[in-house]
Protein backbone atom coordinates (compact mmCIF):
# COMPACT_ATOMS: atom_id res chain seq x y z
CA UNK A 1 0.00 0.00 0.00
CA UNK A 2 1.07 3.55 -0.39
CA UNK A 3 1.09 4.20 3.36
CA UNK A 4 1.49 2.13 6.55
CA UNK A 5 -2.00 1.05 7.64
CA UNK A 6 -3.72 -1.65 9.57
CA UNK A 7 -6.61 -3.44 7.83
CA UNK A 8 -9.33 -1.42 9.54
CA UNK A 9 -7.73 1.96 8.73
CA UNK A 10 -7.09 0.83 5.15
CA UNK A 11 -10.81 0.16 4.62
CA UNK A 12 -11.76 3.48 6.25
CA UNK A 13 -9.55 5.39 3.81
CA UNK A 14 -10.84 3.48 0.78
CA UNK A 15 -14.53 3.71 1.65
CA UNK A 16 -14.84 6.84 3.81
CA UNK A 17 -12.49 9.46 2.33
CA UNK A 18 -12.15 11.36 -0.89
CA UNK A 19 -8.88 11.92 -2.75
CA UNK A 20 -7.63 15.48 -2.35
CA UNK A 21 -7.53 15.84 -6.13
CA UNK A 22 -11.30 15.13 -6.28
CA UNK A 23 -11.99 18.10 -4.02
CA UNK A 24 -9.58 20.45 -5.77
CA UNK A 25 -10.25 19.54 -9.41
CA UNK A 26 -13.73 18.03 -9.19
CA UNK A 27 -12.88 14.64 -10.73
CA UNK A 28 -15.42 13.96 -13.44
CA UNK A 29 -16.43 10.46 -12.32
CA UNK A 30 -16.31 10.96 -8.55
CA UNK A 31 -19.83 10.87 -7.02
CA UNK A 32 -20.92 14.32 -5.86
CA UNK A 33 -22.39 13.04 -2.58
CA UNK A 34 -18.98 11.60 -1.66
CA UNK A 35 -17.22 14.98 -1.92
CA UNK A 36 -18.22 15.84 1.66
CA UNK A 37 -16.00 13.07 3.05
CA UNK A 38 -12.63 13.94 4.64
CA UNK A 39 -9.77 14.19 2.14
CA UNK A 40 -6.92 11.69 2.13
CA UNK A 41 -4.25 10.43 -0.20
CA UNK A 42 -5.53 7.39 -2.08
CA UNK A 43 -4.37 3.86 -1.34
CA UNK A 44 -2.30 2.33 -4.15
CA UNK A 45 -2.55 -1.37 -4.95
CA UNK A 46 -1.45 -3.34 -7.99
CA UNK A 47 -2.31 -6.36 -10.11
CA UNK A 48 0.25 -9.17 -9.87
CA UNK A 49 1.47 -11.35 -12.75
CA UNK A 50 -1.46 -13.76 -12.20
CA UNK A 51 -4.13 -11.06 -12.28
CA UNK A 52 -4.73 -10.75 -8.53
CA UNK A 53 -5.12 -7.47 -6.63
CA UNK A 54 -2.22 -7.22 -4.18
CA UNK A 55 -0.47 -4.84 -1.82
CA UNK A 56 2.81 -4.19 -3.65
CA UNK A 57 4.54 -3.14 -0.42
CA UNK A 58 3.55 -6.21 1.57
CA UNK A 59 6.32 -7.86 3.58
CA UNK A 60 5.80 -11.09 5.54
CA UNK A 61 8.32 -9.79 8.08
CA UNK A 62 5.74 -7.13 9.04
CA UNK A 63 2.88 -9.64 9.32
CA UNK A 64 0.76 -9.14 12.44
CA UNK A 65 -2.15 -11.49 12.96
CA UNK A 66 -4.94 -10.82 15.47
CA UNK A 67 -4.71 -11.99 19.04
CA UNK A 68 -7.08 -14.75 20.12
CA UNK A 69 -9.01 -12.04 21.98
CA UNK A 70 -9.42 -10.05 18.75
CA UNK A 71 -10.03 -13.10 16.57
CA UNK A 72 -12.87 -14.30 18.79
CA UNK A 73 -14.32 -10.76 19.26
CA UNK A 74 -13.69 -10.78 23.01
CA UNK A 75 -12.41 -7.20 23.31
CA UNK A 76 -14.08 -5.08 25.96
CA UNK A 77 -15.81 -7.93 27.76
CA UNK A 78 -15.86 -8.06 31.55
CA UNK A 79 -14.31 -11.14 33.15
CA UNK A 80 -17.80 -12.58 33.76
CA UNK A 81 -18.80 -12.02 30.11
CA UNK A 82 -15.48 -13.41 28.93
CA UNK A 83 -15.89 -16.53 31.08
CA UNK A 84 -19.47 -17.06 29.86
CA UNK A 85 -18.43 -16.69 26.23
CA UNK A 86 -15.54 -19.11 26.60
CA UNK A 87 -17.68 -21.59 28.56
CA UNK A 88 -19.90 -21.68 25.46
CA UNK A 89 -16.81 -22.28 23.30
CA UNK A 90 -14.82 -24.35 25.77
CA UNK A 91 -13.08 -26.38 23.05
CA UNK A 92 -10.96 -23.27 22.37
CA UNK A 93 -9.40 -23.25 25.84
CA UNK A 94 -9.79 -26.77 27.24
CA UNK A 95 -6.11 -27.51 26.66
CA UNK A 96 -5.14 -24.49 28.81
CA UNK A 97 -7.06 -25.11 32.02
CA UNK A 98 -6.32 -27.57 34.81
CA UNK A 99 -9.89 -28.07 36.01
CA UNK A 100 -12.57 -27.73 33.30
CA UNK A 101 -15.29 -27.25 35.92
CA UNK A 102 -13.42 -24.57 37.89
CA UNK A 103 -11.16 -22.50 35.64
CA UNK A 104 -10.20 -18.84 35.91
CA UNK A 105 -9.48 -16.04 33.47
CA UNK A 106 -5.92 -15.91 34.82
CA UNK A 107 -5.29 -19.37 33.32
CA UNK A 108 -6.10 -18.17 29.81
CA UNK A 109 -4.89 -14.56 29.94
CA UNK A 110 -1.64 -15.28 28.10
CA UNK A 111 -3.52 -17.22 25.40
CA UNK A 112 -5.98 -14.33 24.91
CA UNK A 113 -3.12 -11.94 24.17
CA UNK A 114 -1.17 -14.35 21.92
CA UNK A 115 -1.31 -13.77 18.17
CA UNK A 116 -3.08 -16.45 16.16
CA UNK A 117 -0.84 -18.21 13.64
CA UNK A 118 -1.98 -18.12 10.01
CA UNK A 119 -2.41 -21.89 9.83
CA UNK A 120 -4.97 -21.71 12.66
CA UNK A 121 -7.21 -19.36 10.69
CA UNK A 122 -9.55 -20.42 7.92
CA UNK A 123 -8.22 -20.00 4.38
CA UNK A 124 -10.10 -16.81 3.61
CA UNK A 125 -9.37 -15.24 7.01
CA UNK A 126 -5.66 -16.14 6.77
CA UNK A 127 -5.34 -14.68 3.29
CA UNK A 128 -6.62 -11.34 4.61
CA UNK A 129 -3.25 -11.00 6.37
CA UNK A 130 -1.23 -11.53 3.19
CA UNK A 131 -0.58 -9.35 0.15
CA UNK A 132 -4.01 -10.49 -1.15
CA UNK A 133 -5.80 -9.09 1.92
CA UNK A 134 -6.58 -5.60 0.59
CA UNK A 135 -8.30 -7.05 -2.49
CA UNK A 136 -10.37 -9.40 -0.33
CA UNK A 137 -11.24 -6.57 2.09
CA UNK A 138 -12.46 -4.36 -0.74
CA UNK A 139 -14.40 -7.19 -2.36
CA UNK A 140 -16.06 -8.07 0.96
CA UNK A 141 -17.27 -4.48 1.42
CA UNK A 142 -18.85 -4.32 -2.06
CA UNK A 143 -22.18 -5.64 -3.16
CA UNK A 144 -22.13 -8.50 -5.65
CA UNK A 145 -23.46 -6.11 -8.30
CA UNK A 146 -20.66 -3.59 -7.67
CA UNK A 147 -17.95 -6.27 -7.82
CA UNK A 148 -19.43 -7.71 -11.00
CA UNK A 149 -19.70 -4.26 -12.62
CA UNK A 150 -15.97 -3.77 -12.01
CA UNK A 151 -15.08 -7.25 -13.26
CA UNK A 152 -13.72 -8.41 -9.90
CA UNK A 153 -13.81 -12.13 -9.21
CA UNK A 154 -13.31 -13.78 -5.83
CA UNK A 155 -11.18 -16.89 -6.32
CA UNK A 156 -11.53 -19.32 -3.42
CA UNK A 157 -9.21 -22.23 -4.22
CA UNK A 158 -7.56 -21.69 -7.59
CA UNK A 159 -7.38 -25.47 -8.06
CA UNK A 160 -8.83 -28.49 -6.20
CA UNK A 161 -7.34 -28.81 -2.73
CA UNK A 162 -5.97 -25.26 -2.74
CA UNK A 163 -6.35 -22.96 0.25
CA UNK A 164 -5.63 -19.85 -1.85
CA UNK A 165 -8.10 -16.97 -1.78
CA UNK A 166 -7.70 -13.74 -3.73
CA UNK A 167 -9.54 -11.25 -5.91
CA UNK A 168 -8.76 -11.45 -9.62
CA UNK A 169 -9.11 -8.82 -12.32
CA UNK A 170 -8.31 -9.56 -15.95
CA UNK A 171 -9.48 -6.41 -17.69
CA UNK A 172 -8.22 -2.95 -18.53
CA UNK A 173 -6.72 -1.19 -15.49
CA UNK A 174 -7.90 2.25 -16.64
CA UNK A 175 -11.47 0.93 -16.79
CA UNK A 176 -11.10 -0.56 -13.32
CA UNK A 177 -9.83 2.73 -11.86
CA UNK A 178 -12.68 4.63 -13.55
CA UNK A 179 -15.15 2.16 -12.02
CA UNK A 180 -13.56 2.57 -8.57
CA UNK A 181 -13.83 6.35 -8.96
CA UNK A 182 -17.51 6.10 -9.97
CA UNK A 183 -18.16 4.07 -6.82
CA UNK A 184 -16.38 6.69 -4.72
CA UNK A 185 -13.52 4.45 -3.59
CA UNK A 186 -10.30 6.27 -2.68
CA UNK A 187 -8.13 3.65 -4.36
CA UNK A 188 -5.81 3.48 -7.37
CA UNK A 189 -4.71 0.19 -8.91
CA UNK A 190 -1.69 -0.08 -11.20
Amino acid sequence: MSIELNRRDFLKIVFQTVPTVAVVSKMALWPGEALSRPASDPVYLSIDENGYIVDPGFDYCDLITPTFREHHSLDGLSNAELKANLDDNFYEIEHLVTDPDNWTIDEIQEWLDTNVELEHLGSREAMKYTEYGPGIGIYDRMSNAQAASLGLELVDGDHPGSSFVGVAYHGNIESLNEGLERLGLNLVIS
